[in-house]
């Protein structure tokens, strides 16, 4: 097993992305304030998500693309490029027009992409303008109906009788999922093997199957088979019980203190869109987000609304490249 080395380091940047004084005044104005049509284009907004439709990521943003078209007198087009763990989608954006009518709906594989890629196809924090925050989310970490481990304390007990047996499966290399176990395990002490899939769908199929001993998935994918009894919930990855799964508790209180591990989603624009423009999306975005609509779709799937200002996006985009850099160091993560 490779040394924990950068790990704690890693952890000293605070994993909640909570919503500023700031980020709650816009969110509070914009949703108390009647809805004005944006003037920055005519065309309609083609809104691109790096990843595959049926994602939970992509469900998200055809919610909030759906109340951006309430907002706006004009419904915006969701457009799927997957590819390549979500850089085919941004490489596309950042080679867009710079004119407000292309945006990048997207995760933190943004910034984690061009640690783990030797060639992303883009730059992370000089191609992009963001525009606002989305959500945050936590995972939930899973396991089959019949696996032995009970509990989180048991699973980390298993581990350790069996060092580098147990299988984990994830949503791809270098994706949070994959990352976030990577931290399970380190901060454990125990040895996992490593089985990407091309998806959260892929990983949970063969888990039901046995093929794999556990995973860490989006809520969304693997709620229906937690609720149906067909999976294991062993615990979610923030700091907060979710909503959804009111019984099921954070690795933190399951046996793991410290583990605080979430998604989070977000708005960008090409880099160089004039900022009269980045300013209406924002406040177009913001007001979406806060619709109740949005705000009953996050609450039923684990996540929570986290608006901003574009200022204050930049600065935790940035922020989040620099954590994670630490981290993908840590492990020696690099593909081709």
């Amino acid at each position: 097993m490779a040394p924990a080395v950068g790990i704690e380091g890693w952890f000293h940047f605070a994993w909640r992305a909570t919503v500023s004084v700031a980020s709650a005044s816009l969110l509070l104005s914009a949703t108390c304030c009647p809805a004005a049509a944006s003037d920055q284009s005519s065309k309609a907004i083609r809104i691109i998500v790096p990843v595959a439709a049926g994602s939970s990521l992509d469900a998200r943003a055809r919610i909030i693309a759906q109340a951006l078209g309430h907002r706006l007198g004009q419904q915006p087009i969701v457009e799927n490029k997957p590819g390549a763990g979500g850089t085919i989608g941004s490489a596309y954006v950042a080679k867009s027009a710079p004119d407000g009518s292309v945006l990048l709906f997207t995760n933190d594989a943004l910034v984690i992409n061009p640690h783990v890629y030797r060639d992303p196809g883009y730059d992370a924090l000089k191609d992009f303008a963001p525009i606002t925050q989305a959500y945050v989310s936590s995972m939930v970490l899973v396991e089959s109906r019949t696996a032995k481990a009970q509990t989180v304390k048991d699973l980390i007990a298993l581990a350790r009788d069996q060092p580098g047996t147990l299988t984990y499966g994830s949503s791809g290399n270098g994706g949070l999922p994959h990352l976030a176990m990577e931290v399970f395990s380190r901060l454990a002490g125990i040895s996992l093997v490593h089985v990407p899939y091309k998806g959260d769908s892929q990983a949970l199929t063969d888990l039901l199957a046995g093929r794999i001993s556990i995973m860490v998935s989006g809520i969304p994918a693997a709620l229906g088979y937690i609720r149906s009894g067909d999976m294991r919930a062993l615990a979610v990855t923030g700091a907060q019980r979710v909503r959804s799964l009111p019984n099921v508790p954070t690795v933190a209180e399951a046996g793991l203190p410290g583990f605080d591990v979430f998604a989070w989603t977000g708005f960008f624009a090409p880099v160089s869109t004039p900022a009269p423009v980045i300013e209406q999306l924002n406040r177009d975005l913001v007001a979406s987000i806060g619709s109740e609509a949005v705000k009953a779709h996050l609450e039923a799937t684990g996540g929570q609304p986290a608006p901003s200002s574009p200022g204050e996006f930049s600065t935790f985009v940035r922020k989040e490249f620099e954590r994670y850099g630490k981290l993908v160091k840590a492990i020696g993560l690099k593909l081709d």
